[in-house]
């Protein structure tokens, strides 16, 4: 056999016991989160929020999602920041605030976050948290339709 065919048997078969390595836990998947966010990681931050709001690799506690939304959120991550906006407007981990949902969902909006546009422009048609405008509700939901549009067509 030539010696570039043996070091591409190895190769396959390191390839092979890799794959079959005991994969990630939840809970090991959440530790690692934790050092991440702990050493500044502003997306672990975000995870975080999410496996404490799914109950992913730790007990289910709103309120810690809400923390961990909220440190990635004040760094400008637009996903924290929709969803920190949820939680306010259900009242989720937090007692319900509709200024705050919508003070969010305005911050992840303006980032371009389609989702945080509908539920921005669905509280300003309903007057929720925010004097109803149907102008502002028009312009929200135009923007959203616009950039779900665009990313519908986008070849990646």
């Amino acid at each position: 056999m030539k010696a570039w065919a043996s070091i591409l048997v190895l190769f396959i078969l390191a390839l092979g016991i890799a794959a079959c390595a005991a994969p990630e836990t939840p809970e090991q998947r959440f530790a690692n989160m934790e050092k991440k966010a702990a050493g500044g990681d502003v997306p672990a931050w975000y995870t975080l929020g999410l496996m404490y709001e799914q109950g992913y690799g730790v007990a289910q506690d709103k309120f810690q999602a809400v923390s961990c939304y909220r440190k990635a959120a004040e760094k400008g991550q637009v996903e924290a920041q929709c969803r920190l906006g949820s939680l306010y407007y259900h009242g989720q981990g937090v007692p319900r605030d509709l200024q705050q949902a919508a003070e969010w969902y305005r911050q992840a909006a303006e980032q371009g976050d389609p989702q945080a546009q509908v539920n921005l422009g669905n509280m300003y048609l309903s007057g929720e948290g925010v004097p109803k405008d149907i102008s502002k509700a028009a312009f929200w939901h135009k923007k959203s339709f616009k950039l779900k549009k665009d990313r519908d067509f986008t070849l990646d």
